[in-house]
């Protein structure tokens, strides 16, 4: 978890840079609200077990497993069970038609012959919130113990994966943007403008995080919040509104212009129900979205190795990723911050090792490759090589820029009013995800001129690696750190 905000009597109230911490590079200023611990059960596919808002009950083949649940939860003061999915009773006891019918450990392709289908999947995954969260721990550890019980999991504690100027009147930053324009450098989003479709019309992208600050001069009016509740904090907020700058700032003649100016955005926040639920945010979003639209994960958190990790390591989470890309859905995911290598063996079997369907996010160096810290220059290495806080791996497909992005928010370019601040140091995976959003929104836009509908997100996804410039090796990160290569549009638009 990030180091909570000092207090100063700086007008922004925050610290200019981002920080480093024991899990990885992180933004300046990030606080949350107190927020309870608690305990994320997988139940086999097999086990014909559902619960109630109290314990859990099955058919008569299978209540000494839901007995031994019970058992395990009468050990401890829990406050509610609850879906992860926020399923219904009925479509949580649906299960048990399919659970009775399968044989010991079935694989999901199995499951699937059986009739399974998405819910079935998710009404496995049991909420079990204790009064206590320091008790999250023990109960995770009793619960595995199970025979009902494929894993059990502290939920994580997510943070923004990723700094203050004043003028009265906002100046112009868009030369500032050297993402938007033309390859090696930048992805050549303004390249590709003049194109019907090419800047996001008709494509919803929704930013699943912490905060906004709607209200900036800079972004569309009418961004809806689809779910969950924003978390009253100015880094949180701040980090909300750099991303939606990044893909949906308006062009007018001050301030950004977005990657995708012309697309629609909306945003749900991580805290469902009173907890962080990724997982839940993820699948409430899905199902308010279409084919084509896109759902942007700027969120990381501690995996087994106590540094940053990209959020489809959690089960849960990994689920509701496959289910919202089945749907058509394009997910862009931030990889995480953590210097962490995800083809180790400590990574096996999760979803760092598999495929969930999302654009999986790195971080590189940016074309103006130092960084400025209190008036001090230092090179950091060469463009398009991995930063280094960047995770990697097999599963990272693209990169963007990691550091040096202007955008809206934090206020260290402009000042004054919060709806006035704009920042040229947004940084991290944070930066690099809304890059590659404002790109996918932008091909999907043009699909849906010339095509009559939306690419699937595989398909959007191949593109981008195949046409993308590629990445390079810089001291100390050779390619087989692996990041991807950086959007090309230029050149993928030719594909669509």
């Amino acid at each position: 978890m990030a180091k909570k905000r000092s207090k100063s009597r700086r007008a922004n109230s925050e610290k200019k840079f981002p920080q480093t911490t024991r899990a990885g590079f992180v933004g300046a200023g990030i606080t949350e609200k107190s927020l309870p611990d608690y305990v994320v059960a997988e139940l086999k596919y097999e086990s014909p077990v559902v619960f109630t808002t109290s314990r859990f009950t099955a058919p008569a083949a299978a209540a000494p497993e839901a007995a031994g649940l019970n058992k395990t939860l009468e050990r401890f003061d829990v406050a509610k069970l609850r879906s992860q999915f926020g399923l219904k009773s009925k479509e949580i006891r649906a299960r048990i038609d399919v659970a009775s019918s399968l044989t010991e450990a079935p694989t999901s392709a199995a499951v699937m012959k059986k009739g399974a289908d998405s819910s079935f999947f998710q009404s496995g995954f049991v909420q079990v919130v204790p009064k206590d969260g320091r008790d999250a721990k023990k109960i995770a550890a009793a619960l595995e113990r199970n025979s009902a019980v494929y894993e059990a999991y502290v939920a994580p504690r997510p943070v923004p994966s990723v700094p203050t100027g004043s003028k009265r009147g906002s100046r112009n930053f868009e030369p500032a943007q050297g993402y938007l324009y033309d390859p090696p450098d930048g992805i050549g989003a303004a390249g590709v403008w003049k194109t019907a479709g090419a800047k996001g019309e008709k494509i919803t992208v929704c930013d699943i995080e912490g905060n906004w600050n709607r209200k900036h001069e800079d972004l569309p009016r009418g961004i809806k919040l689809l779910g969950g509740t924003v978390i009253n904090d100015i880094g949180w907020k701040n980090h909300g509104t750099a991303v939606l700058g990044e893909i949906v700032s308006v062009s007018d003649s001050k301030g950004c212009v977005g990657i995708a100016h012309k697309a629609s955005a909306a945003v749900h926040s991580a805290v469902v129900g009173g907890v962080f639920n990724t997982a839940g945010a993820i699948n409430n979003a899905a199902s308010k979205l279409k084919a084509g639209d896109v759902i942007l994960i700027e969120l990381q958190a501690t995996g087994p190795n106590q540094k940053y990790v990209a959020m489809q390591y959690w089960p849960d989470i990994f689920s509701a990723i496959v289910a919202a890309t089945n749907k058509g859905i394009t997910v862009v995911e931030a990889a995480g911050n953590g210097n962490e290598n995800f083809d180790l063996p400590i990574f096996s079997n999760t979803g760092l090792q598999k495929d969930s369907g999302a654009i999986v996010v790195g971080a590189g160096i940016p074309p103006a490759n130092y960084f400025d810290i209190d008036n001090s220059y230092n090179l950091i290495g060469v463009p398009r090589s991995r930063i280094w806080f960047s995770n990697y791996g097999k599963i990272v497909n693209v990169q963007a820029w990691g550091y040096h992005v202007t955008t809206l928010g934090y206020g260290d370019l402009q000042g004054g009013s919060q709806n006035r601040w704009y920042t040229l140091r947004f940084s991290g995976t944070s930066s690099a995800s809304p890059i590659v959003t404002g790109a996918v929104a932008c091909l999907q836009g043009r699909s849906k001129v010339k095509n009559g509908g939306p690419l699937t997100p595989a398909r959007i996804r191949q593109i981008l690696i195949r046409t993308g410039t590629p990445q390079v090796k810089g001291p100390g990160v050779p390619l087989s750190q692996h990041i991807g290569p950086q959007p090309n549009l230029l050149k993928a638009i030719r594909l669509v």
